[in-house]
């Protein structure tokens, strides 16, 4: 079975984040596999793809497409927005399959920001349309256990998201490290950076170190938190632009250490980024990071300033060869686990599986079992 798929992203942009960050090389490498694959997005994507459309921000330009771009099963990554309930709607007129990434928009602290809208989309329909959706993709066990939480009952895969090591020289990192601390990622209220700003002011002793804040965000929250980093008078932060692509590896190959201080991530691809790039993680238990602490790659703190500070300061104390052993440990770990070939896998495997549940699930779907009453 070989069955078509198409990818589709509002934002193919460089500002997609981390849900583009999965949806392109996802597409790509089923291409490469021989499948047949197509991209539909709202925005131009920063690199030309075979057999790739453009139909607005809005989605207005579905119901043009042509036909065998919406064929057979088609994968919608993100919510909220008339693009996915356009896009929706296409493809059920057009009888494939869908599948639905949430790509963490209902995580509880995500759900609850802009709590009137999501709330009122919620109940008018987007849970209708999930509900109705052939299968959901989840990025790791705490998400799908809140969509069951939420009521959803289609059958839900986890699949991880894989890391794009193009770029990435660890020769050059080992070289190159200097005394930062880093955080990258978009600057976003659920991103904790007031946290993280507090902490480090409060440390007794930075050791000689740098806190780097590499983001782009909202215009007005980001002057906030530039407001704050000057309030804090350490004279140690800094705030810094975006990287993109390949790039990005150098910014995290000048860094020791990681923090992602989120209140909410259904997987926080900044954190398999960052161990693979040899860098111990700072995280939260707010996030599917549970395990860095088991594994000797890093530290979970609550949502809390206090904490943060303790693991920042255990960090920067840290003897170079336990860092260094950290370091090794962690590409090791990201390098099995988050590599694109075997998730590619399992995602076609997936796709085939949703196009004809009569075949065996593979073992990372889960279905519920639903129960008739007897009356």
């Amino acid at each position: 079975m070989n069955v078509s798929v198409t990818t589709v992203i509002r934002d193919a942009s460089c500002l997609g984040g981390g849900m583009l960050n999965v949806a392109r090389p996802l597409h790509a490498r089923l291409q490469a596999s021989g499948r047949e694959a197509h991209f539909v997005s709202g925005n131009k994507a920063e690199d030309d793809s075979p057999a790739s459309y453009v139909v607005g921000l809005n989605g207005l330009g579905f119901k043009a497409l042509p036909a065998a771009a919406m064929r057979s099963l088609v994968h919608i990554h993100g919510l909220w927005t008339p693009f996915e309930y356009r896009a929706f709607k296409e493809a059920r007129r057009r009888g494939a399959t869908i599948v639905m990434s949430p790509h963490g928009a209902l995580e509880s602290w995500a759900f609850e920001h802009k709590r009137a809208k999501k709330h009122i989309a919620w109940r008018l329909y987007q849970k209708r349309l999930l509900q109705s959706a052939d299968l959901l993709v989840v990025n790791s066990p705490q998400e799908l256990r809140r969509l069951r939480e939420l009521g959803l009952t289609p059958p839900i895969a986890t699949i991880p998201n894989g890391v794009d090591l193009e770029g990435l020289s660890l020769a050059s990192a080992e070289q190159n490290r200097e005394r930062i601390v880093l955080f990258f990622s978009r600057i976003d209220p659920k991103k904790g950076l007031p946290d993280l700003i507090e902490a480090w002011r409060t440390l007794a002793d930075r050791k000689g170190y740098h806190l780097h804040i590499h983001g782009h965000g909202d215009a007005t929250y980001v002057k906030m938190i530039r407001n704050q980093i000057a309030a804090s008078a350490t004279g140690d932060i800094a705030l810094l632009p975006p990287v993109f692509g390949p790039d990005r590896w150098k910014v995290f190959a000048r860094a020791s250490v990681y923090v992602l201080p989120s209140y909410s991530e259904n997987f926080g691809i900044t954190v398999a980024e960052a161990l693979a790039a040899g860098l111990p993680v700072i995280t939260t238990k707010a996030t599917p990071w549970g395990n860095l602490t088991r594994e000797g790659l890093g530290w979970i703190v609550d949502n809390d300033p206090a904490q943060l500070r303790g693991a920042l300061q255990a960090a920067i104390g840290l003897d170079s060869e336990i860092l260094s052993e950290m370091r090794r440990k962690g590409q090791i770990y990201a390098r099995q686990r988050f590599g694109w070939d075997p998730i590619t896998l399992q995602y076609a495997e997936t796709y085939d599986w949703a196009t004809n549940q009569s075949m065996a699930a593979p073992i990372w779907v889960d279905r519920p079992v639903l129960t008739k009453c007897a009356f």
